[in-house]
C-alpha cells in the first residue's frame, strides 16, 4: 500500500449458528399501490407512512459491530435466491441475518430501485437502461436468475428501495451504495425520512467515491470497498471511511494490512466456508456473503443430490463462483450437466462436510455425445480438507483424490497434495470404452484401511469381483469435501446424476 497501517491489536474471533431457509416470500411487502389520481412514480417517491415489523427483533449497527464477527447478505444472498429481489431479501431475514446489502439506481422519471447492473439485461433478458427508462416501464419486468440457480428459480420484480426500507429499515441493518453515483441528495433525503435511520443504514460506495464525505457529514457510517486496483490507496481515505472493504481474493498480506488499521474490515464476496474460514483467520470481522445459507453452517445438510428439484442447493458451487454464470451447470431432468469449455469441477458443499469414519460415495456420469481423447475423463474429486476452488490442472493441488474413467477405459486414482509438485499415481486399471450417452456408475468406499473404486457400467448392478477395480492402502487425506469434475481439452458435455453418500464400516478392509 501506498501508505504503511499503523499496528493494532488484533480482533477476536466467533462463529455464528446455524440458519434456515425459506420457502416463499412470506412476510414481503405488497407492490406500491398508487392513491386516486397518483402515478406510480409518485406512490414510490411518497413520505413513509408505515414501517411493518420483520421477524427476529431489532437489530441495529451497533449491535452488529459489537459482535466479533458479523454477515451481510450481499445482494440479499444471490447463491441462495433471484438478487436483489424482496425475495432474496425475505429470505436473508427468515435465515437470521441482521444486515443487508442492496445496490439502487435511479430511474428516469426519479425513482430508486434495488438492481446490481445499470442495464437490466442479465437479470430481465430485457435490454433496458436503467436511468433512462420510467419506473412504469421496470415495473413490468422480472428477474430471471435461471441460469444461475436452476430452472425451478421463481420470477422476481425489481423493488423500489422504498419497499425494502419500508420493510427491514426498522428492525435491520442496510447497507446502500448509489451505483450511479449521482443520487447522493435524494438517497439521503429518503434515509433521513426513516426514524433511527442512522442506527440502522451504512453508506456503501468505492474507497475512492468523494460522497463519502456527505455522507459522512449526515452522520451517516460509511463503508468503503477497495477493488484489487484501488488497494493501494486504502491509506489515502481513511478519514472518510468508517468500515473498510477488501475483496475475498485479496492477498493474506494486503488483509492484515486492513486489519491492522483497527477499522472494521469487510471483506466482499463471500461465497465459501473456506473463504469464511480464511478470512477470520487473518482478523476480518464482516463478511459480505453471497450464500448465507450454506456459509452460516457447517454441516452436510443431505446425503444425496436434489438436481430433480431444479434449484441448485446452498452449496453446490462452480469452479469460478463470481463468473457471472458461466461455470454454472445446465440441469437435466434428473441431473446437471457440465459442458463448460476444458476443464471444471462442481463442488456439492450441500452433501459436505462428510464426517462417517467410513464412508461411500456413488455417482453415475456419461458423454451425453462424443467422447474426448483416449486419455482424457471425468469423475470425482474426494477427500478434500475443504471447500476451496479447485479444478483439474490447477496449481497448487487442493488436498485430497481424484478418480477418472478416461474415454479409453481407464479407471485411475489420483493423489494431490500442495506439497507435491505433481500428482501421485496411487492406482489404475484398464477397462473397456464407455458408450456415448450410457451411464457408467462409480462407487468410492473410503475406510480407515484405504480407499476402493469400483466401475459398474450396469445401471442398477452391485458391486463384484468381476468389476473394474482400483484399490489403494494410502490414508493420507479423509477430508469431508467433494466435487464433480471433467477433464478435458475442449467443452465436450459431461452429465452427472444419482450422487450419494452412505455410511460404511470404518475399519474394513479395502484392498483386496
Amino acid at each position: 500500500m501506498a501508505k504503511q497501517f499503523g499496528r493494532r491489536r488484533f480482533l477476536g474471533l466467533a462463529a455464528v449458528g446455524a440458519v434456515a431457509g425459506i420457502a416463499g416470500c412470506a412476510g414481503c411487502p405488497t407492490p406500491l399501490t398508487p392513491a386516486p389520481g397518483q402515478s406510480t412514480a409518485a406512490a414510490a417517491l411518497a413520505p413513509v407512512t408505515d414501517v411493518p415489523a420483520a421477524p427476529g427483533g431489532i437489530h441495529t449497527l451497533a449491535d452488529l459491530l459489537s459482535t466479533p464477527s458479523f454477515y451481510i447478505a450481499h445482494r440479499g444472498s444471490g447463491d441462495n435466491w433471484p438478487e436483489h429481489t424482496m425475495r432474496a431479501y425475505a429470505g436473508s431475514v427468515a435465515a437470521g441475518l441482521k444486515a443487508l446489502e442492496v445496490s439502487v439506481w435511479a430511474t428516469a422519471d426519479g425513482v430508486l430501485v434495488c438492481h446490481h447492473d445499470a442495464n437490466t439485461k442479465r437479470m430481465t433478458g430485457f435490454d433496458m437502461t436503467i436511468p433512462r427508462a420510467s419506473y412504469a416501464a421496470l415495473a413490468s419486468l422480472r428477474n430471471n436468475a435461471r441460469a444461475w440457480l436452476g430452472p425451478a428459480s421463481s420470477l422476481e420484480p425489481i423493488p423500489t428501495l422504498k419497499q425494502v426500507l419500508n420493510a427491514y429499515a426498522a428492525t435491520h441493518v442496510i447497507f446502500i451504495e448509489d451505483k450511479e453515483g449521482t443520487n447522493t441528495e435524494a438517497l439521503l433525503a429518503l434515509m433521513d425520512s426513516y426514524p433511527d435511520s442512522r442506527d440502522h443504514f451504512v453508506w456503501k460506495q468505492p474507497g475512492t467515491s468523494t460522497d463519502h464525505r456527505e455522507a459522512h457529514a449526515s452522520g451517516y457510517t460509511t463503508w468503503g470497498y477497495f477493488g484489487t486496483a484501488d488497494l493501494d490507496k486504502a491509506g489515502q481515505y481513511l478519514d472518510a471511511v468508517d468500515l473498510l472493504g477488501v475483496p475475498s481474493s485479496a492477498p493474506d498480506d494486503t488483509v492484515r494490512q486492513f486489519v491492522a488499521t483497527g477499522r472494521p474490515v469487510i471483506a466482499w464476496e463471500v461465497h465459501r466456508r473456506s473463504e469464511r474460514d480464511r478470512l477470520l483467520s487473518l482478523g476480518v470481522r464482516g463478511m459480505m456473503c453471497s450464500n448465507v445459507r450454506y456459509v452460516l453452517q457447517r454441516e452436510a445438510v443431505a446425503l444425496q443430490d436434489s438436481f430433480r428439484a431444479g434449484l441448485r442447493a446452498a452449496g453446490d458451487l462452480p469452479w469460478d463462483a463470481a463468473s457471472d454464470w458461466t461455470q454454472q451447470p445446465d440441469f437435466l431432468d434428473e441431473g446437471v450437466r457440465l459442458g463448460i469449455p476444458g476443464s471444471a469441477a462442481y463442488t456439492l458443499g450441500s452433501m459436505g462436510p462428510v464426517t462417517l469414519a467410513g464412508w461411500g460415495l456413488e455417482a453415475q456420469s456419461r458423454w451425453s455425445g462424443v467422447l474426448p481423447a483416449a486419455d482424457q475423463g471425468a469423475g470425482l474429486a474426494f477427500g478434500q480438507d475443504d471447500d476451496a476452488a479447485w479444478k483439474p490442472g490447477q496449481s497448487p493441488f487442493s488436498t485430497g483424490y481424484v478418480v477418472e474413467l478416461t474415454a479409453g477405459g481407464r479407471l485411475v486414482l489420483y493423489r494431490l497434495s500442495p506439497d507435491e509438485a505433481q500428482p501421485t499415481l496411487l492406482a489404475s486399471s484398464d477397462g473397456s470404452p464407455p458408450k456415448p450417452g450410457a451411464w457408467e456408475r462409480l462407487s468410492i468406499l473410503v475406510t480407515r484401511q484405504g480407499i476402493a473404486i469400483t466401475r459398474n457400467a450396469s445401471e442398477g448392478a452391485p458391486p463384484s469381483s468381476s468389476a473394474q477395480k482400483v484399490v489403494s492402502a494410502d490414508t493420507a487425506f479423509r477430508g469431508g469435501y467433494f466435487s464433480l469434475i471433467k477433464d478435458d481439452d475442449g467443452g465436450l458435455p459431461v452429465e452427472f446424476r444419482n450422487v450419494r453418500v452412505t455410511s460404511i464400516d470404518a475399519d474394513a478392509a479395502v484392498c483386496s
